[in-house]
């Protein structure tokens, strides 16, 4: 054979020295980017496998994610327990290939719990939003068809022209208690008033008493009438000043509603007034109606000026009388004592004949005293003092009065009695259930959608009051009010109950007084039945009075409300002549009795249960209080099957920074065992990831 001799220079060396280091370091670059990807998608499973150990229990009554753990050092324990089979297992040319393991002194594994701000409320809001799609709910009082999620959008215009309704109905009764709230001025006039009339009637009385005085013009008899005279003086000067504070008051009264009218003018010109145009026709004309009492030229004022007046003419009167009388008495008290003085002296000193003489002169004086008696008597049969119009009785109505106030005291009471029926509130639970409190602070706002679908969720997860008997099912088992104490936030079923249903009444109640505010038939009425129930009250608190029965037949409606709601009924948001049903005739019967019984079919048009309410209700509270709530209740219904189930620990997402141990590929070739491979400190890959159960 043939041999042949071949030679290489060194420059071809070199070539291919360069030529085989840049295909190893293309082929360790891709080796690099596989590695980072293979590492990536062991972490990711890591992660993946952590996320699958959510709470069956907790997803299957409450639709919520969750996965529990004791303590971080096990968390991570278990996470390193579902990496370690990408290296220990599987194809022995993948581990030669991609060589590295955990850097587990630098393991940084970190996580949210649902506890945490907005989580509860994201993991709630993304299930209901599956949940809704698709489905016919009652929102509201309308059917709304959830098609799609922007559906769900369309509802926030249905909530806020409910919130707008109640804001209406507040309106009315904030704008008479920022501008009317006279009360304490009103009750100063009225305490003249009273004193008016009761001078009024003792000078009436002490006329009556001078007309029946004898005839007779005998010192005594003059003295008595001088006496009966000073009195009815007396009281003519303390009916003056009366009448001059009662004056003084109305100026009080005046300026007061003066300043009020002003404070109104100012408000309705700011930029930020909220009050339309039926609002402010009521608050024009109740200022009106104030001002006909107070004004100078009110009927009031020009009654008071004529008393003044009537006053000023019978002191004159009277004064005069007291002169002339006082005259006469003078005179005979002189010839009294002289003939006293004569009938003392004996003998020769006394003069028979002078006595004589003054006692002929006494008769004379008497005589013609007792002609300008009677004359004097028959000029007081003219005389008296009529009564006015500002005049009323301190005991008047005290009744009906304590009973309108009994009734408006309801909005503030336990009226659970007055709407449900005994058998009912004896079923009703008293026991104390004190739940865990967390410290969740949501920042979802209370005019966002989010806001409206937690609401939802509740309603779907929770029980309330009467729900089983819609046909609904909790799925937890629970027959404690859960939604009441969503809202209400206390330990027994008797006062979440309570609490609610006070809270549903101030609602009825506003939105019943808009109602009657808005409805000049129904004010008038109002009106009509004050005037009739307080007549024998002063213009002035028959106004006031006024408004306090205005209030109380808007409660008195809402009890009538609240009970139908309760029995499973529908009230209208808006009543109308149809469905108003409590008159005003029956209003002191309903204080003393309350309401025997109530209309038990569903008012017609945009009518609302007391799901609806809830629902209301749930979108007025604060979300942190509610999240609280929530937490404890879940927790509190799963530690039923779990005694250690604790909601702090329910991990809602994970995140993961960790470095992997590696070394170069071109410094260890694959027929190299894996596990004679040392890895370097000085070669580490860095992997990040995230998983939560909603993205």
């Amino acid at each position: 054979m043939k041999k042949l001799n071949g030679s290489i220079s060194i420059y071809f060396t070199f070539a291919i020295v360069l030529i085989i280091s840049v295909i190893m370091s293309v082929t360790e670059l891709a080796r690099i980017n596989c590695q980072k990807l293979y590492l990536q998608i062991a972490t990711d499973a890591g992660l993946d496998s952590m996320a699958s150990l959510y709470h069956i229990d907790l997803y299957n009554y409450y639709g919520i994610y969750g996965v529990e753990y004791k303590t971080k050092e096990l968390l991570e324990k278990e996470f390193l327990s579902y990496i370690d089979p990408y290296f220990k297992d599987g194809n022995a040319y993948l581990k030669n290939w991609y060589v590295a393991k955990i850097d587990e002194d630098h393991i940084d594994l970190d996580y949210k719990t649902l506890v945490e701000k907005d989580l509860l409320d994201k993991d709630a809001v993304n299930f209901m939003k599956l949940k809704m799609i698709g489905k016919t709910i009652d929102f509201l009082g309308k059917k709304v068809m959830i098609k799609e999620e922007s559906d769900i959008d369309s509802v926030t215009d249905e909530v806020k022209s409910i919130f707008d309704e109640v804001k209406k109905g507040n309106t009315y009764g904030e704008a008479y208690n920022r501008y009317f709230s006279f009360d304490k001025e009103i009750r100063e006039v009225e305490d003249y008033a009273r004193k008016i009339s009761d001078y009024i009637d003792k000078a009436n009385i002490k006329i009556n008493n001078i007309k029946a005085s004898s005839t007779s013009g005998t010192l005594s008899n003059g003295k008595s009438l001088l006496a009966k005279i000073n009195a009815l003086i007396d009281n003519i000067t303390n009916l003056e000043n009366a009448l001059n504070n009662y004056i003084r008051k109305l100026d009080v009264l005046k300026e007061k509603i003066s300043l009020s009218e002003r404070r109104y003018i100012s408000d309705k010109n700011s930029s930020t007034c909220s009050f339309d145009e039926n609002v402010c026709n009521f608050i024009e004309t109740e200022f009106d109606r104030f001002y006909s009492y107070v004004d100078d030229s009110s009927e009031v004022v020009d009654e008071i000026e004529e008393t003044l007046r009537h006053c000023d003419i019978m002191k004159d009167v009277v004064l005069k009388d007291k002169e002339e009388i006082q005259t006469f008495v003078d005179i005979l008290k002189g010839i009294e004592d002289d003939i006293k003085e004569e009938s003392r002296l004996r003998g020769e000193e006394r003069d028979n004949d002078l006595i004589d003489s003054l006692k002929d002169e006494r008769d004379a004086v008497e005589e013609e005293f007792s002609d300008y008696i009677e004359n004097f008597l028959d000029n007081y049969n003219n005389y008296k003092f009529e009564k006015m119009n500002i005049i009323v009785s301190s005991s008047a109505h005290t009744n009906e009065v304590n009973l309108i106030d009994k009734l408006i005291g309801f909005k503030d009471g336990v009226i659970l009695n007055f709407v449900l029926d005994n058998s009912e509130i004896d079923k009703l639970s008293r026991v104390e259930m004190p739940i865990r409190k967390f410290n969740i602070l949501s920042s979802v706002d209370k005019a966002s959608v989010e806001k409206i679908i937690l609401g939802e969720y509740g309603l779907d997860r929770f029980n309330y009051f009467r729900k089983s008997e819609s046909g609904e099912i909790t799925k937890s088992g629970s027959n404690n009010f859960e939604v009441e104490r969503l809202i209400a936030g206390k330990n027994s079923d008797y006062d979440n109950l309570k609490s609610v249903v006070d809270k549903i009444l101030l609602l009825r109640i506003g939105f019943n007084l808009f109602y009657i505010y808005t409805h000049s038939e129904k004010r008038e009425e109002v009106r009509a039945f004050t005037n009739a129930l307080f007549s024998g009250f002063s213009p002035l608190l028959a106004e006031a009075m006024f408004i306090l029965v205005l209030t109380a037949w808007g409660t008195a409606q809402a009890l009538a409300d609240v009970k139908k709601l309760l029995g499973g009924h529908k009230v209208n948001l808006l009543h109308t002549e149809s469905s108003w049903t409590v008159s005003l005739s029956n209003l002191l019967d309903i204080a003393r009795n309350g309401i025997e019984s109530s209309d038990d079919r569903d008012d017609e048009g945009m009518a609302l249960s007391y799901k609806d309410y809830l629902r209301i209700l749930l979108i007025g509270e604060s979300q942190s209080d509610i999240d609280n709530r929530m937490a404890g209740i879940i927790e509190s219904n799963l530690r039923v099957l779990q005694n250690n189930f604790d909601f702090d620990r329910l991990i809602y997402s994970f995140d993961v920074n960790n470095d992997f141990i590696c070394r170069h590929f071109f410094t260890n070739f694959v027929f190299v065992p894996a596990k004679d491979v040392i890895l370097s400190d000085e070669y580490k890959i860095s992997i990040n990831a995230h998983r939560s159960f909603y993205e």
